[in-house]
């Protein structure tokens, strides 16, 4: 149980804070570049936050991830908060996936917060493009948040985050590892090391430490993939949806669609 991941309540606690705001940013991006957004997807959901918030606005929104238990967590929660007729989780890969009965294609997808960045390598990601493709409806858009490396320029860095519900409070310390080889795959993978302190309402708090690799992508080797995968992009923009130009390094917010889908 030492890796977030691994506990639902704990996942969902410490990512909280700022859910209002992404769903937010995902429904105005949608009602900018796609046609309508009355159904959406999300690969890797995770606890299913953002897909609860976004049933709380009106649109109905589906998710799978590949952890079970937090696909019953998501399920259960919906429940409990009386939106499970407009939310949907189940269990699947990014690599391989297709649409659940009752919900054929979907208008848009998003999957932000680097989540993307767990598929490892290239034959993965053009799976996962292309399983996305296949659910989509006409003129659908995948909105991908992403962190662009400036390989050989970037020190270790740290981000901190913290939640807190109910009297349990998550406190999460991410280290990121730039890659330092040069050459083969350990060139394009980012080291994250996350140490965890856990405090309930009651007891003693507990300390658990983790790490997990993540895919590094240039700008320009992220746009060279997505134009491999047959899609294109249709606008980059900044964490408040502002229209800006990618560079390194730095977190952006595309907008691709498939371009037999144009």
């Amino acid at each position: 149980m030492a890796h977030l991941y691994a506990d639902p309540l704990v996942y969902d606690v410490l990512h909280a804070p700022g859910t209002r705001e992404e769903a937010a940013l995902v429904l105005k991006l949608m009602k900018r570049h796609a046609p309508r957004a009355e159904q959406l997807l999300e690969p890797a959901c995770g606890s299913g936050r953002l897909l609860i918030e976004i049933a709380r606005r009106g649109v109905r929104a589906c998710g799978f991830d590949l952890n079970p238990a937090m696909v019953r967590y998501c399920n259960a929660r919906a429940e409990r908060l009386g939106v499970a007729e407009s939310v949907l989780a189940f269990a699947a890969r990014m690599e391989s996936f297709e649409a659940p009965r009752g919900w054929k294609s979907f208008d848009g997808a998003f999957n932000l917060i680097n989540t993307i960045r767990h598929v490892g390598g290239d034959r993965a990601m053009l799976a996962h493009l292309g399983a996305v493709s296949r659910v989509l409806a006409p003129g659908g858009v995948y909105i991908v948040g992403l962190s662009h490396s400036a390989y050989g320029l970037e020190q270790e860095s740290e981000d901190v985050w913290v939640g807190s519900r109910d009297g349990l409070r998550v406190k999460q310390v991410v280290q990121f590892i730039p890659p330092t080889a040069r050459r083969g795959p350990w060139a394009r993978r980012e080291r994250a090391v996350s140490h965890l302190t856990i405090t309930p309402r009651k007891g003693e708090p507990e300390d658990r430490t983790s790490s997990y690799w993540l895919r590094t992508y240039s700008s320009a080797q992220w746009a060279g993939l997505i134009r491999r995968a047959g899609w294109e992009i249709a606008a980059v923009a900044d964490g408040a949806g502002k229209p800006v130009a990618p560079h390194e390094p730095g977190y952006f917010v595309y907008v691709m669609r498939p371009r037999t889908r144009a």
